[in-house]
């Protein structure tokens, strides 16, 4: 079985040598412009000029929302051009505690990590009523359907992507909700991404055919949980009284 530090050594390795995002995989194409739109649609009314925002694990992303957003990644190539920018990793940030308004952390960056460290981390960070955006990959997809890994806690997988080999975590999205409870984190709303696509996927039809059946993804959003492969969760940090 894989270790964290196989998991983060690979990581490293494969994102100082590749773009996290390839023009030429569909797959993962739709699952950027799902993440983006639904960061920019969900954060419209929540942000304000005011405000300080961490893009934890950005690999270059930018948002069209308000407020200073500070980018955080292991590769400072990917980062280097914007004016606030930590080199690091979301399991241990190099900022004061209750110091930021709101954390963005997508692009699968939960399945490379110590998702309880990175978790206890934005909590740290985070003011009282401050926001979280996280997104993972799940052990609930239809990926993983009729297998003793679909909805597994946890579980590691190589996958093949940009030419390269992957080591991943995959999480069900019970343990991941527990941990954020846990870091007095509390989810508001969820958006299932790649649901009919992973299903589609999972009964034969390539990745790069299946990819564009994400588009009924909001639609189909009421028999997403045992199917969907992505999860995007909104957030907040939960007020604590003495």
């Amino acid at each position: 079985m894989s270790t964290q530090d196989d998991i983060s050594r690979k990581a490293a390795e494969n994102y100082s040598s590749a773009p996290p995002w390839p023009d030429n995989d569909v797959w993962h194409k739709y699952t950027f412009v799902l993440e983006k739109s639904a960061v920019e649609s969900w954060l419209s009314k929540t942000t304000k000029d005011n405000m300080v925002i961490l893009n934890a694990g950005s690999g270059g992303t930018n948002y069209k929302i308000k407020g200073t957003i500070v980018h955080l990644d292991i590769i400072e190539a990917y980062i280097k051009t914007y004016q606030h920018y930590i080199v690091g990793s979301v399991e241990l940030i190099n900022l004061p505690s209750l110091s930021i308004d709101g954390v963005i952390c997508v692009g699968s960056v939960l399945n490379y990590v110590d998702v309880q460290r990175a978790i206890s981390e934005i909590s740290r960070i985070l003011k009282p009523n401050g926001f979280f955006i996280i997104e993972f990959e799940r052990s609930n997809s239809a990926e993983f359907l009729f297998s003793k890994n679909h909805g597994k806690m946890i579980f590691s997988k190589e996958y093949s992507y940009n030419n390269q080999s992957h080591l991943l975590w995959l999480y069900s999205e019970k343990h991941i909700k527990n941990i954020l409870q846990t870091y007095h984190l509390s989810v508001l709303k969820n958006r299932h991404i790649h649901t009919l696509s992973s299903l589609a996927n999972r009964l034969g039809m390539s990745e790069s055919k299946a990819a564009s059946l994400s588009r009924f993804d909001h639609a189909l959003e009421f028999i997403s949980y045992p199917l969907a492969h992505n999860v995007m969760l909104f957030g907040t940090k939960e007020l604590m009284t003495e």
